[in-house]
């Protein structure tokens, strides 16, 4: 590598050549008639705050009134555009909290929900996942662990929730936050996933309209917006909103990309406009190949004729095959797509592909993906000999000696695995798929935990966290 490389640049124009068909986010596809008015003038956008353009921070024209109808469009009292994606939105909740607050938090959220904890001290009472078994992924919350653990749980300042998964499932937001309520306790919502749920009623209920206080979404995640590009939501009984600007503020950047707000204005307008048509002719794709690629030898699909009791209900584009049924993985499914059929899907795990799908694939678009899974399906019929990457469900959360916060800033030192036993953890460890972590900064490492650890090691599967990913070795808090 020399001075004159430029190696991201390169390898985006290499991607862009190769031109493959784009199952990923963002929620644009790569499609250039989801940004038409604004692809041309992009680099003329990048400007800064000089008088007409408002200010992020302060906003009293037009960046008021784009959030204005961001909140009318979303059914929110309040809205703000995000820059720094989701993330920004979590931790802002999580920093608007009492200090040092108990918060409920399902075990399956995002990596985010765990930086808010460490910003903000606040301490977790975890809610346990509800996994798929022939998968290993996180599938949904029930209201019944929400209510039983605010009744061993009275001082709980906030419940946190992710409805959809990153799979697709969703969780009754309206029947969880209708038991927090009751404690006086209020109900945020990571909907990352599903900012596309406001425009047609046939796809689920969205979390502000079941009564939740407030909602983060990731807008790039499904609308036609760049990466990075997300909103947060407040309800009209979110307590102390005050609190939650002064902490959106405070983690907001003062130079805000005007390329991604303009974009983010767009798609609020596009969806207003045509979101409803698209959505329409999304979902009936959806449900016609969903069947189809259900009724090829050895594959399932997770929705139609597959579904999950306790879930409340499924985001019909995001189309989770399962490959159990093949002689190959999930991973060999993977890129083999992207090698021989020049398919790029969203992720791959040992049993699963994921595709994301968007209003802006067209019939073309289903069909090429249904053809390479019609011949490959053909080509791959018969069981996998080895499975011994089904992890199962993770174990229960263990004993939370030191709160995130307190973990982050303690002393650590890196012992041998085989020397962890009941030593208390310094970092986060998850097996991906499912990513659910099994064990998380303070966290003890019980015998429980440990065997599930080494059966990581001993077969090879990936984890996320870890400074040392064989897991050789591990990071302990030094106490």
């Amino acid at each position: 590598m020399t001075p004159s490389s430029t190696p991201i640049y390169t390898a985006v124009k290499k991607y862009i050549s190769e031109n493959p068909l784009r199952l990923h986010m963002p929620g644009h596809a790569g499609k250039s008639e989801a940004f038409p008015p604004l692809w041309k003038d992009m680099p003329l956008c990048d400007i800064t705050e000089v008088p007409g353009l408002d200010d992020l921070h302060l906003p009293t024209e037009a960046i008021e009134q784009a959030q204005q109808l961001l909140a009318q469009a979303f059914g929110a009292s309040q809205s703000f555009f995000l820059v720094n994606g989701a993330t920004s939105g979590i931790h802002a909740l999580f920093l608007a909290l009492p200090s040092k607050a108990q918060v409920i938090v399902p075990r399956h959220a995002h990596r985010s929900f765990f930086g808010g904890m460490v910003l903000s001290g606040a301490k977790p009472v975890y809610l346990p996942a509800q996994v798929d078994q022939e998968t290993g992924l996180s599938l949904f919350t029930s209201v019944e662990s929400v209510e039983n653990t605010l009744q061993h749980n009275n001082e709980v300042a906030a419940v946190f929730l992710t409805s959809p998964t990153y799979y697709g499932t969703t969780s009754d937001i309206g029947g969880m936050a209708a038991a927090a309520h009751r404690w006086k306790v209020p109900v945020y919502v990571d909907e990352a996933h599903g900012a596309h749920f406001y425009f047609h009623s046939s796809y689920p209920t969205p979390a502000l309209q079941a009564g939740a206080d407030a909602v983060v979404h990731g807008l790039h995640k499904t609308l036609p917006v760049f990466n990075q590009g997300g909103a947060l939501h407040l309800g009209n009984s979110c307590p102390s909103p005050e609190q939650v600007k002064k902490a959106y503020s405070l983690l907001t950047t003062t130079s805000p990309s005007y390329s991604l707000l303009a974009a983010m204005d767009l798609a609020r307008h596009f969806m207003q406009q045509e979101g409803q048509k698209r959505l329409e002719e999304a979902w009936q794709l959806a449900a016609e190949y969903r069947e189809k690629i259900a009724q090829l030898p050895g594959l399932k699909c997770w929705g139609t004729g597959l579904l999950f009791s306790g879930a409340s209900g499924f985001d019909p584009l995001k189309i989770l095959v399962l490959t159990s049924g093949l002689k190959m993985t999930g991973f060999d499914m993977g890129r083999l797509l992207r090698r021989q059929y020049n398919i790029q899907v969203e992720i791959e795990g040992e049993h699963y592909i994921l595709a994301m799908m968007s209003m802006f694939h067209q019939r073309s678009d289903w069909e090429r993906f249904y053809r390479a899974l019609q011949t490959i399906s053909q080509e791959q019929k018969g069981i996998q000999e080895n499975n011994k990457n089904n992890l199962g469900a993770v174990p229960p959360a263990p004993l939370v000696i030191k709160s995130p916060r307190e973990a982050f800033y303690s002393p650590s030192r890196c012992v041998p695995l085989a020397q962890a036993r009941n030593l208390v953890s310094a970092e986060m460890v998850a097996a991906y798929p499912p990513g659910i972590p099994c064990l998380l900064p303070g966290e003890m490492i019980t015998p429980e935990v440990w065997d599930y650890l080494h059966y990581i090691r001993q077969t090879g599967i990936r984890v996320q966290g870890p400074l040392d990913p064989r897991l050789d070795t591990i990071m302990v808090l030094d106490i």
